[in-house]
Parts: C-alpha cells; structure tokens; sequence
C-alpha cells in the first residue's frame, strides 16, 4: 500500500480524508491534497490507536483505518479498487480472486468469484474509463452479499446462501484501470503518460480532458472491441464529427 504523507496528492489520499472525516479526526476538504491539516489528523488518529505519532501513513496506520474506510465518497482509482479487494479478501475468505489479464501500464486487471453452483453469471464495469463509479457499485454489491451469506439473510429477496450455492457469479470490477487511473487523478498531470494522452485526446477538443475520457491509454475504445454491431457504431460516431485516427 501507498505510503502518504505531506506532499502526497491523489485518489488514496481523498480516502485517507474521507475515513478520518468519518471517524472525526478530520474536519477539512477532501480534496486528495495531503497538507498540515491532513497530516495533524493523521497523527490524532495515530496516537488514539496507539500508534507512532509521526503523520505518515504507513502499513501500521493503515492497519488500522481499515475497518473505518470510507469508499463511496472518493475518487475510485485501481490503487483503491487493490485496497478494496485485499480487505475483502480479509474478511471474507471464501471470495476468490484472481486477475484475467495485464493493463497496458502492467496493471493486473483483477476478477472476483463468488458461489459454488453451476449457473454462472458475469458482472464487469469501467470499460469506459469515464464511467469508473460503476465499479464501487459492484464493490459495494459484493460486500452486501458477503455480508448477507455470512450472516445467512435475504438479499434482493433471496437468501443468499441459496444463491451462493446455486449460482457462481463472477465480477471482472475494473476492465480498464489505466483509464480509470487517468480520470481519477491517479496518473499525475505532467507525467509522460498523461502527456502521452494528451496529445490524442487534443484532437477532439469537444471531448474534456480528462474527465471526458473513455478509452484505454492507448486510445482504443474497449467497448468497440467485439463482433457486435461496432462496424455501425463506429459509423455514428463519425457522422458526429468524430475522425479516424490510428492507434
């Protein structure tokens, strides 16, 4: 896990403010920006759960936040998402995870199973970079579910234990982290990489950047990528002024 300290910008550091905020050691903007304030909250935290009061947020620190962390309110990056399925996979052992493939970036693109039986269902989200907050959304899915099979209650209507055991459901939560990381601030602007972008999405300046950006961060839709209908797609998009470019 990210280290943090003063000086330390991004998406880790919006949740590291949003869970001391939740908690009550923090009371100023979550704006992703670790500065004095940010750092005296960490070090109440830190001498309240007897750690070294020292304002930097390490492993043992973050040990600690972990029952408290606050996901729903912050920038969704891959750091997160990784963060995310390291605790689930603490708290509930029975939920596999395994990875699918490799980012661009090298990022493992990371999927979870859940349930033993023979009917199989697949869930994935944030092929388009854009639109990144449907992976919380799953996220958020499989922790009430989890949560629900251990404690052996409804969820939707069903119990989920019989879900569990008639159905596995796989969930693939972010397919596109690097375009994620992009949107969400965690690719820093100024970076190579950020530039590198740049200079694609510059020549279609009615999209926003980067908030606009949909594909991987080679420039590819991933979503345009299958034998179904992408020729006419492909189409539309021209006639609304969109031009081809290589990739």
């Amino acid at each position: 896990m990210e280290i943090l300290r003063i000086g330390s910008t991004g998406p880790i550091v919006e949740l590291l403010q949003s869970t001391l905020q939740k908690i009550g050691f923090y009371s100023g903007t979550i704006d992703g920006s670790f500065g004095l304030n940010t750092k005296n909250a960490v070090i109440r935290f830190q001498r309240e759960f007897g750690l070294i009061s020292d304002g930097i947020v390490g492993r043992n620190t973050w040990d600690k936040l972990y029952p408290y962390t606050n996901w729903n309110t912050v920038s969704y990056s891959y750091s997160i998402l990784d963060l995310n399925l390291q605790i689930l996979k603490r708290i509930y052992p029975f939920i596999e995870i395994g990875y699918i493939g490799t980012s661009i970036l090298g990022k493992r693109i990371p999927y979870l199973k859940i349930g033993t039986g023979t009917k199989e269902v697949f869930y994935n989200a944030s092929f388009h970079a854009n639109e990144w907050i449907n992976t919380p959304l799953l996220m958020k899915f499989v922790e009430n579910y989890a949560k629900a099979y251990v404690n052996d209650t409804i969820i939707y209507g069903i119990r989920a234990r019989q879900i569990y055991n008639e159905t596995s459901i796989y969930i693939a939560p972010m397919v596109n982290p690097d375009g994620v990381n992009l949107v969400t601030g965690e690719i820093k602007v100024g970076s190579t990489v950020y530039n590198n972008v740049k200079t694609i999405s510059d020549k279609y300046p009615q999209i926003p950047f980067p908030q606009g950006w949909k594909a991987n961060i080679r420039g590819v839709d991933l979503n345009l990528q299958y034998p179904a209908g992408w020729q006419e797609a492909r189409r539309i998009k021209y006639e609304q002024g969109f031009t081809r470019t290589s990739t």
